[in-house]
């Protein structure tokens, strides 16, 4: 008795422990270049209610912080549109479905932030403002006032302070400066580095940096892609790094403590191209979820990864059938190996309805972790009650 007591505690690891899981997409928009949104329905090849865009997605979108990069400026009207090749404009009722079903982590900073001018981006950054104070915990960034930009959103979620910072690619004109709205710009000098400066000096438990950046529809990394987000673990004790940008998913390399998804592609990108067809790796959108074990003195622990392909993400994200899931699950593990190298994730298919891949990288897990990874490989502990 007293051999399996210990057993069950050792297996648990420290009572103080809490499981917290992030569930996060890439790209998100509502309406085709330079169309009016309209709050209840989509307009691509027909009219859809707007749920329709989501039905799927509304089972995914679970976890303790769920998060998705707004890849559009969000009024109720048209601001000065930019003379750019897209110009993307979402109902806010659009965004707002998406908090309804899960989300409530949003970056802002990316290079269809100011498609509708200054007034566009004041228009974003006050929707989301009025969002905080009228319901549950959010988190948003990478749009703010002058400093503000470059500073992580910090806020408790779960009973977890969570620090989240957001940088993108754009026009210069619109980055980040003193008494100025503006955005947090991946290439303006100086602004990736004040940006892992103050995460660094965030009192948080768990840190997180979204970058928008990248070469459209490249699937190799660009040149200092890996170190320039490597940066973020080692330079700012950045636990997750979420990288969108090019439309198309890139490697994916975790650590004991860390994950980077160096791109996601589309999640749902009503704006953007269809990618059904195209060859293996470059028809999907990447669903990712990351389990952290925290409350240990050596900070979060990653104890899961896992990874969900989807088609159709642009109109309305579905799961692939099995032979596609697994021969893209493989294709990604093949492309993080070729990218990164030992630091590569290697996810395993999971048998299911819906085609995914999970890489455990061991206990004592949490019970989503658990239930996670116990699909794949049964240990003692999954048979122990949840004792974390």
């Amino acid at each position: 008795m007293i051999r399996a007591l210990l057993l069950c505690l050792a297996l648990a690891g420290p009572a103080a422990a809490q499981e917290f899981v992030v569930t996060f997409g890439g790209d998100v928009n509502f309406a085709q270049s330079r169309t009016a949104p309209r709050p209840g329905t989509v307009s691509k090849f027909g009219t859809f209610p707007l749920g329709h865009t989501t039905d799927f997605l509304a089972t995914e979108l679970t976890g303790d912080l769920v998060f998705v990069n707004v890849e559009t400026v969000v009024s109720e009207t048209d601001g000065v549109a930019q003379p750019k090749s897209f110009v993307f404009r979402s109902h806010p009722a659009q965004i707002d479905h998406l908090r309804e079903i899960g989300v409530n982590a949003f970056s802002l900073a990316n290079n269809h932030a100011y498609d509708h001018g200054w007034p566009g981006l004041a228009a974003t950054l006050e929707h989301f403002e009025r969002a905080a104070q009228g319901g549950g915990p959010i988190l948003f960034a990478g749009i703010g006032r002058g400093e503000e930009a470059l500073r992580p959103a910090i806020a408790e979620i779960g009973g977890v302070r969570v620090a989240m910072s957001a940088i993108g690619i754009g026009s210069a004109s619109f980055a980040a400066a003193d008494g100025v709205t503006g955005m947090a710009m991946w290439r303006v000098p100086g602004q990736y580095d004040a940006v892992l400066r103050h995460l660094a000096e965030a009192e948080a438990e768990l840190k997180i940096l979204s970058i928008h950046a990248g070469i459209e529809n490249e699937i190799a990394l660009d040149r200092g892609q890996a170190e320039a987000f490597r940066r973020a673990v080692d330079e700012a004790g950045v636990n997750l790094v979420i990288g969108h940008h090019p439309h198309v998913p890139r490697a994916v390399e975790a650590g004991p403590d860390h994950a980077i998804f160096y791109s996601l592609g589309n999640l749902l990108f009503v704006g953007g191209a269809i990618r059904d067809g195209l060859p293996v790796g470059h028809d999907y959108g990447l669903l990712g979820r990351a389990y952290f074990e925290l409350g240990s003195a050596e900070g979060p622990r990653l104890t899961a990864l896992e990874a969900v392909p989807l088609t159709g993400v642009h109109l309305a994200p579905q799961p692939m059938d099995a032979w596609r899931g697994a021969a893209t699950i493989e294709h990604l593990n093949r492309l993080s190996r070729t990218s990164v190298g030992a630091a590569a994730a290697a996810f395993t298919p999971v048998p299911g309805a819906v085609p995914r891949g999970a890489m455990c990288l061991g206990g004592p897990y949490g019970p989503a972790a658990r239930a996670l990874c116990c699909r794949l490989e049964w240990s003692m502990s999954c048979d122990l009650p949840d004792l974390m």
